[in-house]
C-alpha cells in the first residue's frame, strides 16, 4: 500500500491518539499534500519542525497499529467482501443461475443488501 494512502487510514483510525499538532501536521502534508515548507508556513513552524513532528507522528500511528491492528483487520474485512461480491457476480452470471429457486434468490440479494449495508458503514 502507497505510504500516503496507508498514514491517511492509520491517521483515521488512531488520529486521536496525536497531538492537535501533530494531527494537523500529518493532515496538511499527507492529505492535503503540502511540502514541508507549506506546512510549517501554516503552522508557524520550521520546516525542520514539521519533519520532527512528521516522523513523531508516524511512530506513534505504526506503533499503535502494530499493538491494535484495527487497520490491519479493517482491511481484511474489506477485502472478504469484495470477494463475497465477487462470488455472488460468479453465481449471478453463470448459466446455472437460471436453475436457482426463488428462495435462493432472494437469499442471495439479503447477502448483497448486508455487504452494501457494511461498505456504507465504511463511509
Amino acid at each position: 500500500m502507497e505510504k500516503n494512502v496507508e498514514i491517511s487510514l492509520l491517521l483515521s483510525f488512531y488520529g486521536k491518539m496525536l497531538t492537535d499538532r501533530q494531527s494537523d501536521t500529518i493532515d496538511l502534508y499527507y492529505n492535503e499534500d503540502l511540502s514541508l515548507s507549506e506546512v510549517g508556513a501554516e503552522l508557524g513552524i520550521s520546516r525542520q519542525g514539521v519533519r520532527d513532528n512528521l516522523k513523531r507522528a508516524e511512530a506513534i500511528l505504526y506503533d499503535t497499529e502494530e499493538r491494535l491492528g484495527l487497520l490491519h483487520r479493517f482491511l481484511g474485512i474489506k477485502n472478504k467482501l469484495l470477494e463475497i461480491d465477487r462470488i455472488i457476480a460468479d453465481i449471478e452470471n453463470s448459466p446455472e443461475s437460471k436453475l436457482l429457486s426463488v428462495d435462493m434468490k432472494k437469499q442471495i440479494n439479503k447477502i448483497l443488501t448486508i455487504v452494501s449495508e457494511i461498505n456504507d458503514e465504511e463511509k
